[in-house]
């Protein structure tokens, strides 16, 4: 924060009018920024200027009232000083402007500008519409999301973090858990994916990067609205198995395959019909009959 602070000069500054709301050692009204920046502690001791005071309080019968320089600091602030007009009632009062997209001042305000000059920005990625879209359940995105972040505490990373724990998956106790063993390679999750392949999704995905890519695939293909159900699925899915592995892990409690196949399912039903109702207008098929193309008939 207090970098920021330090720095808010360079979005802010001030227009001196007749002087009397200016901050004399905090605002931007020169070119050299705020004051207080510049001769530090010592400058209103220096200047004979009070830290409170406003700019009008710096002038004497229309002069800059500024004592002889004995710094340099000094000398190149008497100097932008007879630069500048000095504030007088006739002007009006001051007034402030922010820095605008092109990078000079307007009097208007924008938050998205300034956050975009604030914030150092990363890299887009690539998943990320695969996380975030319309047709959301937003539970579901937020683990999808910490799951593509790497951040879910999966045993591989509670153990990489000192915690004694049994590296072993849960769901199936043949390897070790991890993000890409547990949703994707681990024989619970694989039966699952397995059970809504065929006409969109040939076979189980292998890792979130490939769901991914099949949704960018699918986008270009002759049924994009089919993209949707796809991401769906894949954050529906996600979530439950994670949920299904908290279960088995604080409560002791487990689904069998087809139970669990039958949440996803039903969740999925749900969710879609909802979105459908709510377009009745949209073009045919709607989402849900989209859904049934993926998903293979109960055994």
């Amino acid at each position: 924060m207090l970098q920021l602070r330090d720095q808010l000069h360079f979005f802010l500054r001030c227009s001196i009018g007749d002087g009397s709301t200016a901050l004399f050692w905090y605002d931007c009204w020169t070119e050299l920024g705020p004051l207080c920046l510049i001769f530090g502690s010592s400058g209103p001791r220096s200047l004979r200027i009070p830290r409170s005071a406003t700019v009008s309080q710096a002038v004497r019968n229309g002069n800059w009232n500024i004592p002889p320089a004995r710094s340099e600091t000094a000398v190149t602030l008497q100097i932008v000083l007879s630069t500048m007009a000095v504030p007088l009632e006739d002007n009006g009062p001051d007034f402030y402007s922010w820095r605008n997209r092109s990078g000079g001042f307007s009097k208007s305000f924008s938050s998205r500008v300034t956050w975009e000059r604030i914030r150092n920005p990363s890299p887009p990625v690539h998943w990320h519409s695969t996380v975030w879209f319309k047709e959301e359940i937003p539970r579901c995105s937020f683990i999808t999301w910490t799951a593509f972040l790497g951040r879910l505490p999966t045993r591989d990373r509670l153990i990489s973090w000192g915690l004694v724990v049994q590296p072993g998956c849960v769901l199936c106790a043949n390897a070790d858990e991890s993000i890409s063993h547990l949703f994707f390679q681990c024989p619970f999750a694989a039966a699952t994916w397995s059970r809504f392949c065929g006409r969109y999704m040939a076979s189980s995905p292998a890792s979130l990067q490939e769901v991914s890519s099949l949704c960018q695939q699918l986008q270009q293909s002759p049924t994009p609205r089919a993209v949707p159900v796809l991401k769906l699925l894949n954050q529906v899915i996600i979530y439950y198995l994670w949920y299904e592995r908290n279960a088995r892990i604080f409560r002791g409690e487990s689904s069998t395959q087809e139970a669990f196949f039958r949440v996803v399912d039903r969740r999925m039903r749900d969710r879609l019909l909802s979105l459908s109702l709510r377009s009745s207008t949209a073009p045919s098929p709607s989402l849900l009959e989209l859904y049934f193309c993926f998903i293979s008939p109960y055994s």
